[in-house]
Protein backbone atom coordinates (compact mmCIF):
# COMPACT_ATOMS: atom_id res chain seq x y z
CA UNK A 1 0.00 0.00 0.00
CA UNK A 2 2.86 2.37 0.95
CA UNK A 3 4.56 1.71 -2.39
CA UNK A 4 1.34 2.43 -4.30
CA UNK A 5 0.91 5.74 -2.47
CA UNK A 6 4.55 6.60 -3.07
CA UNK A 7 4.14 5.87 -6.79
CA UNK A 8 1.07 8.09 -6.96
CA UNK A 9 2.88 10.91 -5.19
CA UNK A 10 5.83 10.52 -7.54
CA UNK A 11 3.51 10.61 -10.55
CA UNK A 12 1.76 13.76 -9.31
CA UNK A 13 5.09 15.49 -8.59
CA UNK A 14 6.46 14.60 -12.04
CA UNK A 15 3.20 15.63 -13.73
CA UNK A 16 3.24 19.03 -12.01
CA UNK A 17 6.97 19.46 -12.69
CA UNK A 18 6.74 18.78 -16.42
CA UNK A 19 3.47 20.72 -16.58
CA UNK A 20 5.24 23.80 -15.20
CA UNK A 21 8.08 23.37 -17.74
CA UNK A 22 5.57 22.99 -20.60
CA UNK A 23 3.65 26.05 -19.38
CA UNK A 24 6.81 28.17 -19.19
CA UNK A 25 7.80 26.99 -22.66
CA UNK A 26 4.37 27.88 -24.04
CA UNK A 27 4.23 31.38 -22.55
CA UNK A 28 7.84 32.11 -23.51
CA UNK A 29 7.35 31.11 -27.13
CA UNK A 30 3.84 32.54 -27.44
CA UNK A 31 4.34 35.92 -25.80
CA UNK A 32 8.05 36.63 -25.26
CA UNK A 33 9.88 34.89 -28.08
CA UNK A 34 9.79 37.88 -30.39
CA UNK A 35 11.56 39.96 -27.74
CA UNK A 36 14.27 37.42 -26.90
CA UNK A 37 14.79 36.10 -30.44
CA UNK A 38 17.64 38.51 -31.36
CA UNK A 39 19.52 37.53 -28.20
CA UNK A 40 18.75 33.81 -28.66
CA UNK A 41 20.16 33.98 -32.21
CA UNK A 42 23.19 35.87 -30.89
CA UNK A 43 23.83 33.14 -28.29
CA UNK A 44 23.54 30.38 -30.92
CA UNK A 45 25.87 32.16 -33.36
CA UNK A 46 28.40 32.98 -30.65
CA UNK A 47 28.51 29.33 -29.57
CA UNK A 48 29.10 28.11 -33.12
CA UNK A 49 31.75 30.79 -33.74
CA UNK A 50 33.87 29.97 -30.70
CA UNK A 51 36.02 27.31 -32.38
CA UNK A 52 36.90 29.33 -35.51
CA UNK A 53 37.56 32.47 -33.44
CA UNK A 54 39.85 30.59 -31.05
CA UNK A 55 41.59 28.83 -33.94
CA UNK A 56 42.30 32.10 -35.80
CA UNK A 57 43.42 33.89 -32.62
CA UNK A 58 45.79 31.03 -31.77
CA UNK A 59 47.02 30.55 -35.35
CA UNK A 60 47.98 34.19 -35.87
CA UNK A 61 48.78 34.84 -32.17
CA UNK A 62 46.25 37.65 -31.93
CA UNK A 63 45.61 39.07 -28.49
CA UNK A 64 42.78 41.29 -29.73
CA UNK A 65 40.07 38.66 -29.43
CA UNK A 66 37.36 41.24 -30.06
CA UNK A 67 38.66 42.11 -33.54
CA UNK A 68 38.53 38.46 -34.63
CA UNK A 69 35.03 38.10 -33.18
CA UNK A 70 33.80 41.21 -34.99
CA UNK A 71 35.31 40.13 -38.32
CA UNK A 72 33.84 36.62 -38.03
CA UNK A 73 30.36 37.90 -37.18
CA UNK A 74 30.41 40.45 -40.00
CA UNK A 75 31.71 37.77 -42.41
CA UNK A 76 28.85 35.41 -41.51
CA UNK A 77 26.29 38.20 -41.83
CA UNK A 78 27.75 39.26 -45.19
CA UNK A 79 27.59 35.69 -46.51
CA UNK A 80 23.97 35.27 -45.38
CA UNK A 81 22.93 38.62 -46.88
CA UNK A 82 24.79 37.78 -50.09
CA UNK A 83 23.06 34.42 -50.42
CA UNK A 84 19.65 35.99 -49.76
CA UNK A 85 20.34 38.72 -52.32
CA UNK A 86 21.50 36.17 -54.91
CA UNK A 87 18.44 33.98 -54.33
CA UNK A 88 16.20 37.03 -54.51
CA UNK A 89 17.81 38.19 -57.76
CA UNK A 90 17.28 34.76 -59.32
CA UNK A 91 13.77 34.22 -58.01
CA UNK A 92 12.11 37.62 -58.37
CA UNK A 93 12.19 37.63 -62.17
CA UNK A 94 11.01 34.02 -62.39
CA UNK A 95 8.19 34.56 -59.90
CA UNK A 96 7.02 37.71 -61.65
CA UNK A 97 6.89 35.95 -65.02
CA UNK A 98 5.25 32.86 -63.52
CA UNK A 99 2.48 34.86 -61.80
CA UNK A 100 1.82 36.80 -65.01
CA UNK A 101 1.68 33.55 -66.97
CA UNK A 102 -0.60 31.89 -64.42
CA UNK A 103 -3.06 34.79 -64.25
CA UNK A 104 -3.16 35.16 -68.04
CA UNK A 105 -3.72 31.43 -68.51
CA UNK A 106 -6.40 30.98 -65.88
CA UNK A 107 -8.52 34.11 -65.54
CA UNK A 108 -11.12 32.24 -63.54
CA UNK A 109 -11.68 28.87 -61.94
CA UNK A 110 -14.08 28.08 -64.77
CA UNK A 111 -11.19 28.27 -67.23
CA UNK A 112 -9.20 25.87 -65.14
CA UNK A 113 -12.10 23.42 -64.87
CA UNK A 114 -12.68 23.60 -68.62
CA UNK A 115 -9.05 22.76 -69.22
CA UNK A 116 -9.21 19.74 -66.89
CA UNK A 117 -12.48 18.64 -68.50
CA UNK A 118 -10.94 18.78 -71.99
CA UNK A 119 -7.93 16.76 -70.81
CA UNK A 120 -10.15 14.05 -69.31
CA UNK A 121 -12.37 13.91 -72.41
CA UNK A 122 -9.31 13.49 -74.63
CA UNK A 123 -8.46 10.34 -72.71
CA UNK A 124 -12.05 9.03 -72.67
CA UNK A 125 -12.45 9.26 -76.47
CA UNK A 126 -9.78 6.58 -76.82
CA UNK A 127 -12.16 4.06 -75.20
CA UNK A 128 -14.67 1.98 -77.21
CA UNK A 129 -17.44 4.14 -78.71
CA UNK A 130 -20.30 2.95 -76.47
CA UNK A 131 -18.36 3.33 -73.22
CA UNK A 132 -16.68 6.53 -74.37
CA UNK A 133 -19.98 8.22 -75.29
CA UNK A 134 -21.60 7.39 -71.93
CA UNK A 135 -18.56 8.50 -69.93
CA UNK A 136 -18.22 11.70 -71.98
CA UNK A 137 -21.82 12.69 -71.19
CA UNK A 138 -21.36 11.91 -67.49
CA UNK A 139 -18.07 13.84 -67.32
CA UNK A 140 -19.58 16.85 -69.11
CA UNK A 141 -22.59 16.88 -66.77
CA UNK A 142 -20.34 16.56 -63.74
CA UNK A 143 -18.14 19.50 -64.66
CA UNK A 144 -21.12 21.65 -65.68
CA UNK A 145 -22.88 21.06 -62.37
CA UNK A 146 -19.67 21.38 -60.38
CA UNK A 147 -18.80 24.69 -61.98
CA UNK A 148 -22.34 26.11 -61.75
CA UNK A 149 -22.98 25.09 -58.15
CA UNK A 150 -19.61 25.69 -56.56
CA UNK A 151 -17.15 27.75 -58.52
CA UNK A 152 -19.21 29.82 -60.90
CA UNK A 153 -18.20 33.43 -60.82
CA UNK A 154 -15.17 32.91 -58.58
CA UNK A 155 -12.37 34.87 -60.19
CA UNK A 156 -8.72 33.88 -59.96
CA UNK A 157 -7.97 37.47 -59.11
CA UNK A 158 -8.25 36.35 -55.49
CA UNK A 159 -4.80 34.89 -55.95
CA UNK A 160 -3.48 38.44 -55.84
CA UNK A 161 -5.40 39.32 -52.68
CA UNK A 162 -2.45 38.58 -50.36
CA UNK A 163 -0.56 41.38 -52.12
CA UNK A 164 -2.84 43.81 -50.32
CA UNK A 165 -0.88 43.04 -47.18
CA UNK A 166 2.32 44.33 -48.76
CA UNK A 167 1.97 47.65 -46.94
CA UNK A 168 1.93 45.82 -43.62
CA UNK A 169 5.18 44.13 -44.56
CA UNK A 170 6.72 47.47 -45.53
CA UNK A 171 5.71 48.99 -42.20
CA UNK A 172 7.40 46.13 -40.34
CA UNK A 173 10.74 46.66 -42.11
CA UNK A 174 12.11 49.21 -39.56
CA UNK A 175 11.39 46.83 -36.67
CA UNK A 176 13.04 43.99 -38.58
CA UNK A 177 16.14 46.11 -39.28
CA UNK A 178 16.39 47.06 -35.62
CA UNK A 179 16.19 43.37 -34.66
CA UNK A 180 18.93 42.53 -37.18
CA UNK A 181 21.21 45.27 -35.83
CA UNK A 182 20.58 44.17 -32.22
CA UNK A 183 21.33 40.55 -33.18
CA UNK A 184 24.61 41.49 -34.89
CA UNK A 185 25.80 43.75 -32.05
CA UNK A 186 24.78 41.19 -29.39
CA UNK A 187 26.54 38.43 -31.30
CA UNK A 188 29.76 40.47 -31.49
CA UNK A 189 29.73 41.14 -27.74
CA UNK A 190 28.75 37.58 -26.79
CA UNK A 191 31.38 36.06 -29.08
CA UNK A 192 34.04 38.36 -27.66
CA UNK A 193 33.00 37.88 -24.00
CA UNK A 194 31.93 34.26 -24.27
CA UNK A 195 34.44 32.95 -21.71
CA UNK A 196 33.54 35.69 -19.24
CA UNK A 197 29.80 35.00 -19.52
CA UNK A 198 30.38 31.25 -19.34
CA UNK A 199 32.50 31.49 -16.18
CA UNK A 200 29.99 33.86 -14.54
CA UNK A 201 27.13 31.40 -15.13
CA UNK A 202 29.18 28.45 -13.86
CA UNK A 203 30.07 30.31 -10.66
CA UNK A 204 26.39 30.90 -9.92
CA UNK A 205 25.33 27.27 -10.53
CA UNK A 206 26.19 24.30 -8.30
CA UNK A 207 29.19 22.36 -9.72
CA UNK A 208 27.15 19.36 -10.89
CA UNK A 209 24.55 21.57 -12.59
CA UNK A 210 27.31 23.56 -14.24
CA UNK A 211 28.91 20.41 -15.65
CA UNK A 212 25.56 19.28 -17.05
CA UNK A 213 24.95 22.69 -18.61
CA UNK A 214 28.32 22.69 -20.38
CA UNK A 215 27.87 19.13 -21.61
CA UNK A 216 24.35 19.97 -22.77
CA UNK A 217 25.69 22.91 -24.80
CA UNK A 218 28.39 20.74 -26.34
CA UNK A 219 26.01 17.88 -27.18
CA UNK A 220 23.31 20.11 -28.67
CA UNK A 221 25.68 22.25 -30.76
CA UNK A 222 27.47 19.19 -32.15
CA UNK A 223 24.23 17.35 -32.90
CA UNK A 224 22.38 20.28 -34.46
CA UNK A 225 25.50 21.33 -36.37
CA UNK A 226 25.87 17.89 -37.93
CA UNK A 227 22.15 17.79 -38.70
CA UNK A 228 22.20 21.20 -40.43
CA UNK A 229 25.27 20.21 -42.44
CA UNK A 230 23.68 16.91 -43.50
CA UNK A 231 20.35 18.36 -44.63
CA UNK A 232 22.00 21.35 -46.30
CA UNK A 233 24.00 18.86 -48.36
CA UNK A 234 20.85 16.91 -49.22
CA UNK A 235 19.04 20.11 -50.25
CA UNK A 236 21.97 21.16 -52.44
CA UNK A 237 22.08 17.75 -54.12
CA UNK A 238 18.31 17.82 -54.73
CA UNK A 239 18.54 21.34 -56.16
CA UNK A 240 21.29 20.25 -58.56
CA UNK A 241 19.33 17.15 -59.61
CA UNK A 242 16.17 19.12 -60.42
CA UNK A 243 18.09 21.98 -62.04
CA UNK A 244 20.13 19.66 -64.26
CA UNK A 245 17.12 17.43 -64.98
CA UNK A 246 14.90 20.29 -66.15
CA UNK A 247 17.73 21.81 -68.21
CA UNK A 248 18.28 18.43 -69.87
CA UNK A 249 14.55 18.23 -70.63
CA UNK A 250 14.70 21.73 -72.10
CA UNK A 251 17.71 20.87 -74.29
CA UNK A 252 15.91 17.80 -75.64
CA UNK A 253 12.71 19.80 -76.24
CA UNK A 254 10.65 17.89 -73.68
CA UNK A 255 10.23 20.90 -71.37
CA UNK A 256 9.33 24.20 -73.03
CA UNK A 257 8.88 26.40 -69.97
CA UNK A 258 11.22 28.43 -67.79
CA UNK A 259 11.49 29.17 -64.07
CA UNK A 260 13.99 26.30 -63.71
CA UNK A 261 15.95 27.84 -60.81
CA UNK A 262 12.73 28.70 -58.98
CA UNK A 263 11.28 25.23 -59.44
CA UNK A 264 14.53 23.59 -58.32
CA UNK A 265 14.69 25.76 -55.19
CA UNK A 266 11.04 25.10 -54.27
CA UNK A 267 11.45 21.35 -54.82
CA UNK A 268 14.59 21.12 -52.66
CA UNK A 269 12.84 23.01 -49.84
CA UNK A 270 9.70 20.86 -50.04
CA UNK A 271 11.82 17.72 -50.27
CA UNK A 272 13.36 18.37 -46.86
CA UNK A 273 9.95 18.62 -45.16
CA UNK A 274 8.71 15.31 -43.68
CA UNK A 275 5.71 13.69 -45.41
CA UNK A 276 5.82 16.07 -48.39
CA UNK A 277 8.98 15.28 -50.36
CA UNK A 278 9.80 15.77 -54.03
CA UNK A 279 6.71 13.87 -55.15
CA UNK A 280 4.47 16.64 -53.80
CA UNK A 281 5.47 18.71 -56.83
CA UNK A 282 6.77 16.30 -59.47
CA UNK A 283 3.95 13.72 -59.32
CA UNK A 284 1.00 16.18 -59.70
CA UNK A 285 2.98 17.97 -62.40
CA UNK A 286 3.57 14.67 -64.17
CA UNK A 287 -0.12 13.71 -63.93
CA UNK A 288 -1.12 17.15 -65.26
CA UNK A 289 1.28 16.64 -68.19
CA UNK A 290 -0.32 13.27 -68.98
CA UNK A 291 -3.81 14.79 -68.82
CA UNK A 292 -2.87 17.61 -71.17
CA UNK A 293 -1.29 15.24 -73.68
CA UNK A 294 2.36 16.03 -72.93
CA UNK A 295 3.33 12.41 -72.39
CA UNK A 296 7.09 12.97 -72.83
CA UNK A 297 7.19 15.57 -70.05
CA UNK A 298 5.04 13.41 -67.77
CA UNK A 299 7.36 10.43 -68.22
CA UNK A 300 10.44 12.62 -67.73
CA UNK A 301 9.07 14.05 -64.49
CA UNK A 302 8.26 10.60 -63.11
CA UNK A 303 11.79 9.43 -64.00
CA UNK A 304 13.25 12.53 -62.34
CA UNK A 305 11.20 11.81 -59.21
CA UNK A 306 12.42 8.19 -59.17
CA UNK A 307 16.07 9.24 -59.55
CA UNK A 308 15.82 11.83 -56.75
CA UNK A 309 14.05 9.36 -54.45
CA UNK A 310 16.58 6.57 -55.02
CA UNK A 311 19.56 8.88 -54.49
CA UNK A 312 17.90 10.35 -51.40
CA UNK A 313 17.45 6.87 -49.91
CA UNK A 314 21.14 6.14 -50.55
CA UNK A 315 22.57 9.48 -49.42
CA UNK A 316 20.42 10.37 -46.40
CA UNK A 317 21.33 7.41 -44.14
CA UNK A 318 25.04 8.04 -44.75
CA UNK A 319 24.81 11.77 -44.06
CA UNK A 320 22.25 11.88 -41.29
CA UNK A 321 22.85 8.42 -39.80
CA UNK A 322 21.27 8.31 -36.33
CA UNK A 323 22.00 11.88 -35.29
CA UNK A 324 18.50 12.36 -33.94
CA UNK A 325 16.60 9.14 -34.38
CA UNK A 326 13.11 10.66 -34.06
CA UNK A 327 10.35 8.50 -35.56
CA UNK A 328 8.64 10.13 -38.53
CA UNK A 329 5.29 10.19 -36.74
CA UNK A 330 6.82 12.23 -33.88
CA UNK A 331 8.26 14.72 -36.37
CA UNK A 332 4.89 15.06 -38.09
CA UNK A 333 3.04 15.48 -34.79
CA UNK A 334 5.42 18.15 -33.52
CA UNK A 335 5.22 20.05 -36.82
CA UNK A 336 1.42 19.95 -36.74
CA UNK A 337 1.15 20.93 -33.09
CA UNK A 338 3.80 23.61 -33.47
CA UNK A 339 1.92 25.14 -36.38
CA UNK A 340 -1.44 25.04 -34.59
CA UNK A 341 -0.13 26.41 -31.28
CA UNK A 342 2.57 28.88 -32.29
CA UNK A 343 1.87 29.59 -35.96
CA UNK A 344 4.18 29.13 -38.93
CA UNK A 345 7.35 29.52 -36.88
CA UNK A 346 6.23 26.73 -34.56
CA UNK A 347 6.50 24.25 -37.44
CA UNK A 348 10.27 24.61 -37.09
CA UNK A 349 10.60 25.51 -33.42
CA UNK A 350 8.70 22.65 -31.75
CA UNK A 351 10.41 19.82 -33.70
CA UNK A 352 13.76 21.49 -33.01
CA UNK A 353 12.93 21.61 -29.29
CA UNK A 354 12.06 17.90 -29.30
CA UNK A 355 15.30 17.13 -31.14
CA UNK A 356 17.31 19.05 -28.51
CA UNK A 357 15.58 17.20 -25.66
CA UNK A 358 16.17 13.86 -27.41
CA UNK A 359 19.87 14.61 -27.92
CA UNK A 360 20.34 15.50 -24.25
CA UNK A 361 18.43 12.42 -23.11
CA UNK A 362 20.47 10.12 -25.36
CA UNK A 363 23.69 11.58 -23.95
CA UNK A 364 22.48 11.09 -20.37
CA UNK A 365 22.37 14.83 -19.60
CA UNK A 366 18.72 14.64 -18.57
CA UNK A 367 16.75 11.64 -17.37
CA UNK A 368 17.52 8.74 -15.10
CA UNK A 369 20.72 7.64 -16.86
CA UNK A 370 22.71 10.84 -16.31
CA UNK A 371 26.42 10.02 -16.16
CA UNK A 372 28.11 13.43 -16.32
CA UNK A 373 28.13 14.31 -12.65
CA UNK A 374 31.77 13.35 -12.09
CA UNK A 375 33.20 14.67 -15.34
CA UNK A 376 35.34 17.77 -15.51
CA UNK A 377 34.48 20.75 -17.65
CA UNK A 378 36.97 21.52 -20.38
CA UNK A 379 38.08 25.11 -20.81
CA UNK A 380 37.05 24.94 -24.45
CA UNK A 381 33.49 23.73 -23.78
Amino acid sequence: MDKAISDRKSFIVNFVYFGIIAGLYYFTVKFAFGYILPFALAVVLSVFLQKPVRFISKKFKLKAHGIVSTIMVLLIVSVVIGLIALAGYILVGDLKEFISYFLSRFKSVDDLLNMVESAVLNIVIMLPKGIGAVLSDKITDFFDNFSADVFSGIDMGMVTAPLSGAWGVVKSVPTFLVSVVVTIVSCVFMTNEYDLIRDMILRVLPPKKGIKLVKAKKTVTQGIGKLIKAYSTIMFITFCEVFLGLNLMKLTGVYQGGYIATIALVVCIVDIIPVLGTGTITIPWGIYSFLTGNIALGVSLIILYAVITVLRQIIEPKLVANQVGLPSIITIMTMFLGGRIFGAFGIILLPLTVIVVKLMYDEGIIGAKSHYDDNEVSAND
